[in-house]
């Protein structure tokens, strides 16, 4: 059968006028089909626009992976005499990267001034220094937190990965090998917690773990004996300042019984000890001549104590620690025990809090997110009552973003976060620091993500080991830029004073 080719032409003609029509009328947002269905129609405006989707440019960021030397940040700082603006360019000839400047409430950079005159201090202090850097899944596995923490080493000294868990959730070999033995239980103010719990004593890292379960069957009269290891060995992948450690302290409260603590170096039992029954916060305390990089920790007892954590320090310098919370939005320090966290950050010694959250707020698309401005100042608040003289910085949260049609494109609401978690931290005289800026603002996710070498992850919100790498450069370079405003106005008044 012939088929006249004005006849095909017509066809064509109708069915094309017929669907333009349709992309024009047909809603925009689409229509609801069942449940969360909804089908959508192309427009007219993604029939007629260029094709070629448009994200951030990021390549003066990625240059050098971030990486600008310390001495380049203080002659920055040396020239700044009047702070006009949020963003320096640091030699961008060259290097082609920002320092994206922490902000401050009334412009009171001062607030920052007790956080680096302890860690001035800090190699000659009888103790560590704690930097404490909390967060929801982008700093997992010590993302972030490793770069950071090795920089602020090598700068003020100390050794160590920090407090660490008595058992790891997330993946951690980076920074250093850990591994579990015998049964293990924990327990988190976050995620899904155990309800029956009677007391909200969970401490500096929002949890704690026990080798023994909390309701022991009372048919045995509690002389069932329980035993459980946890062992500690460098990472092939770790910093050089984290394979080793000086001191090793074990946070522990609320034993009912006696346990047994023993420490073993290799093979060889080098401690064991009894520690009594006791409600409140203790710590065990090993000291090594020289840095060690293994060991194993065996527990023995017919109860438990709630265990806070190990600490694997130097003797002094910086420590920090990564505390990673996944799918938490930062609402945690006002659920638990104020006083019994109190005590747990005066063990520690923290001068410093970051807290990186945002990111599990923005899937939950509101108008208004002053409710979560108002619960995360709560939470600053809760922190300074209990430590009014410590630094304070809240990091925001990154671009992140969701696929529309064939683009992706940022959450419409991510500014919405960004701004509560600024507010917060502004009104409760903390830090600032936009990682939503810093890292290149709206549409800036998928430069990361679609960079040679990838930068992010392929779910357009976290970033992967390399581009962790260089926020954590970018995080650092404002950090210490704000140190050496701070060494050049220390030195303005001593001279003055002569």
């Amino acid at each position: 059968m012939f088929v006249r080719p004005y006849i095909v032409l017509l066809f064509i003609i109708t069915v094309s006028t017929l669907l333009f029509a349709i992309a024009v009328f047909f809603p925009q947002s689409g229509t609801l089909l069942l449940g969360s269905l909804r089908l959508k129609f192309i427009t007219p405006e993604e029939l007629l626009e260029n094709k070629n989707s448009q994200y951030a440019d990021i390549s003066d960021i990625i240059k050098n992976d971030g990486f600008i030397n310390d001495t380049i940040i203080e002659s920055l700082a040396e020239t700044d005499s009047i702070i006009t603006s949020d963003t320096i360019r640091a030699n961008a000839d060259s290097l082609g990267n920002k320092v994206y400047r922490l902000q401050f409430s009334n412009n009171d950079h001062s607030i920052l001034y007790p956080v680096f005159e302890s860690f001035e201090k800090a190699s000659k202090s009888s103790k560590p220094v704690r930097v404490m850097h909390y967060g929801d899944s982008q700093i997992e596995g010590d993302r972030i937190t490793s770069y950071l923490r090795n920089r602020l080493q090598d700068k003020f000294g100390g050794m160590g990965v920090g407090l660490v868990p008595l058992e790891q959730v997330y993946d951690f070999k980076f920074s250093i090998i850990q591994q579990n033995f015998g049964q293990w239980f924990r327990y988190t103010i976050y995620g899904k917690s155990d309800t029956s719990l009677r007391h909200n004593n969970y401490g500096a890292m929002a949890s704690f773990c026990r080798f023994s379960p909390r309701n022991i069957d009372t048919t045995n009269n509690g002389i069932t004996p329980y035993e459980a290891s946890v062992s500690f060995e460098p990472s092939p992948f770790s910093y050089k300042n984290t394979k080793s450690f000086q001191q090793c302290r074990i946070f522990y409260a609320h034993n009912s019984q006696p346990f047994t603590a023993e420490l073993y170096q290799g093979n060889t039992l080098s401690d064991a000890q009894d520690y009594p029954a006791s409600e409140s916060i203790n710590s065990i305390r090993w000291t090594f001549e020289a840095p060690v990089s293994r060991i194993k920790i065996n527990f023995k007892g017919t109860h438990s104590p709630n265990l806070y954590g190990i600490a694997l320090d130097g003797m002094n310098g910086i420590a920090v620690d990564n505390i990673a919370m996944r799918g938490n939005a930062g609402l945690i320090f006002t659920k638990m025990n104020a006083q019994f966290l109190k005590e747990h950050f005066q063990k520690l010694n923290v001068k410093l809090i970051i807290l990186q959250y945002g990111g599990n707020a923005v899937p939950h698309i509101v108008d208004n997110y002053d409710y979560y401005e108002r619960l995360f100042y709560a939470q600053l608040k809760r922190i300074r009552e209990l430590l009014p003289d410590v630094g304070i910085i809240v990091i925001g949260v990154a671009d992140m973003s969701i696929k529309e049609n064939d683009k992706y494109v940022s959450y419409p609401n991510i500014e919405k976060v960004r701004d509560a978690l600024k507010n917060a931290a502004l009104k409760a005289n903390a830090a600032y620091w936009d990682m939503f800026e810093a890292m290149g603002g709206r549409n800036s996710m998928p430069s990361w993500v679609f960079a040679e070498p990838p930068l992010a992850a392929p779910d357009f919100v976290h970033f992967n080991v390399r581009g962790a790498k260089i926020i954590s450069q970018m995080f650092y370079n404002s950090l210490i830029y704000e140190y050496n405003l701070y060494k050049k106005n220390s030195e303005g008044k001593n001279e003055k004073s002569q």
